[in-house]
């Protein structure tokens, strides 16, 4: 995430192209002024699978979406070797920037990312995307971000098949016009919630998008929204201040009591909903930060220790599956080195754990987390590595809910394929889960069909695997 004017709280993690200052406004009275990037579950039915050969362990609804894009037959094969000797090697497009060792059952089980830009589209063609948000309920699904510097919304009402851009001409106000990208979405039961920097909007169904107002929201930046039994939050910061509003609905909002650290700058990154209620993640000074609340209106704030090693480190992302709670973020040494890792509750956010996660391959010396969603009966987190050829290639890190209590063991698997590994650089930005599947989006600047090193959107649509 770009903060280059908070120093203690740059953490670079790849969202894609350049972005400006942003503020945030609740149609024109108050505004977000301050740029922060931020971080998502579907029971669609299933596709009846036309006569073909079934990789193990794949849903059908993965495997419809899968068939229409002719990643089947790239997997069968691979995929029933690893059923039969433990490994595979995956023959398809887009090559690995790790070499060696063929990728373990785990990576092979990860189907490629496609190229799209055809997909996400901006108001003009050619004209540059980023992807920052992804949530999903049922079959529809919401990818939130920017197109040419301004913020966009985009819709799938079949499972990520079709993609249409969301009808939001209130947020195309001159004022936003290429400062403003959203940065979270989430759906609750009155609907779709999107926010980022200068934008609140709310959508019933996904399609068509109105601008919220926020009160007492002048001068803060709004980073990341969650939806749960009591209601809808939004959190950021102002300044040096965590913030958060809540409301019963899209509307009605009301500044939030949010505790801080006493000392120091702090600010709320990311937030998700819980068994209790809700638990947000950021940072409190040089160190990480995690604060709780039951119904969104005060908010408890815990100072959690530095990572051995570190000398500064913040949360960036945080999901929820009942009373287990993961935050993930990076973590820097006195010596600039950086290295990603985790907090773990298993009480709702009232107590944590922290957990290194494992370096993807050896001899790397450095990686970035992008993304974290619940997933299935465990967690899924995607981050980037430096890849042979000074690009990055995508890590895919696993932890089943069985692990949790036992301090939180990750799996770390490097994927190959189209957006996952390569030439260029490749990123998963946004994660999201429902029923089997995992939907994430980011961008590629090397894949099979790129022209030179421009910059595409990617789509990664997988089985949840563990």
């Amino acid at each position: 995430m770009n903060r280059g004017e908070v120093p203690g709280y740059e953490f670079e993690v790849p969202r894609g192209l350049a972005r400006g200052p942003r503020g945030f406004a609740d149609r024109g009275t108050d505004s977000f002024d301050r740029p922060r990037p931020a971080p998502p579950h579907r029971g669609r039915p299933p596709v009846p699978p036309p006569p073909s050969p079934r990789p193990a362990g794949l849903p059908s609804r993965v495997l419809g979406v899968m068939r229409a894009r002719n990643w089947v037959m790239s997997l069968a094969l691979p995929i029933a070797a690893a059923v039969a000797v433990g490994i595979a090697v995956v023959v398809v497009t887009g090559g690995g920037g790790a070499t060696g060792a063929a990728p373990s059952a785990l990576a092979a089980g990860f189907p490629p990312a496609r190229l799209a830009g055809a997909d996400f589209t901006g108001a003009a063609p050619g004209s540059p995307v980023v992807l920052g948000a992804v949530a999903a309920s049922g079959a529809t699904d919401v990818v939130a971000g920017s197109a040419a510097g301004g913020p966009a919304l985009w819709v799938s009402v079949d499972g990520g098949a079709v993609w249409a851009r969301g009808a939001a001409a209130a947020l195309a106000g001159a004022a936003e016009t290429g400062t403003s990208q959203l940065t979270g979405v989430t759906h609750g039961a009155a609907g779709w919630l999107a926010v980022g920097g200068t934008v609140a909007a709310a959508s019933a169904g996904g399609q068509n998008w109105t601008r919220e107002t926020v009160a007492g929201a002048a001068g803060a930046v709004a980073a990341g929204a969650a939806a749960g039994s009591a209601g809808y939050v939004i959190v950021g910061h102002r300044q040096q201040d965590a913030v958060a509003w809540y409301a019963p609905g899209l509307t009605g909002w009301h500044p939030a009591a949010v505790a801080l650290p006493g000392t120091g700058q702090s600010e709320i990154n990311a937030v998700t909903a819980t068994a209790r209620g809700f638990a947000a993640a950021g940072a409190a000074g040089a160190n990480p930060a995690a604060w709780v609340s039951s119904a969104g209106r005060s908010w408890r704030v815990s100072v959690l220790p530095m990572p051995g090693g570190a000398t500064r480190a913040a949360l960036t992302s945080v999901a929820a599956s009942g009373a287990d709670v993961v935050a993930v973020g990076s973590a820097v040494s006195a010596a600039g080195q950086r290295w990603p890792f985790a907090e773990i509750s298993a009480d709702a956010g009232a107590t944590w754990t922290a957990a290194k996660l494992p370096v993807p391959v050896t001899g790397a010396t450095t990686a970035t987390v992008t993304a974290l969603t619940a997933a299935g009966a465990g967690f899924t987190a995607t981050g980037t590595y430096p890849a042979a050829d000074g690009g990055t290639d995508v890590v895919v890190w696993t932890l089943p809910t069985t692990a949790i209590s036992a301090g939180g063991s990750w799996t770390a698997a490097t994927p190959k394929g189209t957006g996952l590994a390569g030439s260029g650089a490749q990123a998963i930005t946004a994660l999201t889960a429902e029923g089997a599947e995992l939907t994430g989006v980011g961008f590629t600047t090397g894949a099979s069909g790129a022209s030179g090193a421009a910059q595409q959107p990617t789509l990664w649509q997988s089985p949840i695997r563990y």
